[in-house]
């Protein structure tokens, strides 16, 4: 069974994935009373988990943990190395959108709690269910059966056709999901660990939608801290799908990337 090529592994994976999200989106559809998509991500955060570890015990002989998830002496720096540099990114993206006026921000804070826990709890459980299935264990596997450059295109690919759907997608915000599954799959390669990309992926949205208050690909995921409107669609400011359609967003994700491969500070030890 553990001779099977990275391909059947993947396939199965994928089956197993697909049947156990199924049957956790039915149930908790029709015993659990909150928001739809909020019960979507959790679905998809059972699933993965799920799926993961019946491969990984079966077909691996390894530890859920082995995945990416074990908690070593550099975990921690992983963690603030990727809270710190998602506000970071996110933040040259915002500011001279706000300076310009294209961002128009009225700064009288909305109650913070329990907003910010809510916040902190759904951008979490973003980051984990997605992490886990774009850069986990199928990604893993097709490294193993072609090369971290051939995986990092398909599943960036992957990554940029599941959010196609997205209100308001263009064809900057596709290049630039394509470029954030280039940027995360980069940080896994860099440190064979899923803490850095979970932690970019949850600061980037935490900032972005809570924060900062735009839309996170093209929604708002949960009632924000400020009221800002977009008052100018145009290239720099994303138009109504927010930052991350902006040429800003395109710009950051390709420096970030370059920085974690060239940053001796997160090489694998």
């Amino acid at each position: 069974m553990t001779k099977l090529k990275p391909f059947w592994k993947i396939l199965i994976f994928s089956l197993v994935f697909i049947a156990s999200f199924l049957l956790f989106s039915v149930a908790l559809y029709s015993f659990v009373k909150l928001p739809i998509f909020l019960l979507g991500e959790i679905s998809l955060l059972l699933a993965v988990l799920l799926s993961t570890f019946v491969m990984m015990k079966l077909f691996e002989k390894k530890n859920f943990s082995d995945i990416g998830l074990k908690l070593t002496p550099e975990t921690r720096l992983q963690i603030y190395f990727g809270l710190i540099l998602g506000f970071v990114m996110i933040a040259i993206v915002v500011f001279p959108n706000a300076l310009l006026g294209y961002y128009k921000y009225n700064f009288s804070p909305s109650d913070i709690f329990p907003q910010i826990l809510e916040a902190i709890s759904l951008f979490l459980i973003v980051a984990f269910a997605e992490e886990i299935l774009f850069r986990g264990y199928p990604f893993q596997r097709a490294i193993d059966g072609t090369s971290p450059l051939v995986a990092t295109l398909i599943f960036s690919s992957i990554f940029a056709i599941a959010h196609i759907q997205n209100p308001n997608i263009n064809a900057i915000a596709i290049l630039n999901i394509f470029l954030a599954g280039v940027w995360l799959s980069s940080a896994f390669i860099k440190t064979r660990s899923l803490w850095l990309p979970i932690s970019l992926h949850f600061s980037w949205n935490f900032f972005q939608g809570y924060i900062f208050s735009l839309p996170v690909s093209g929604t708002k995921l949960i009632k924000p801290l400020l009221e800002v409107e977009i008052k100018e669609k145009n290239l720099i400011s994303g138009g109504d799908f927010g930052p991350e359609a902006s040429v800003l967003t395109s710009f950051v994700l390709i420096t970030s990337t370059i920085f974690i491969l060239k940053n001796e500070h997160l090489k694998n030890k």
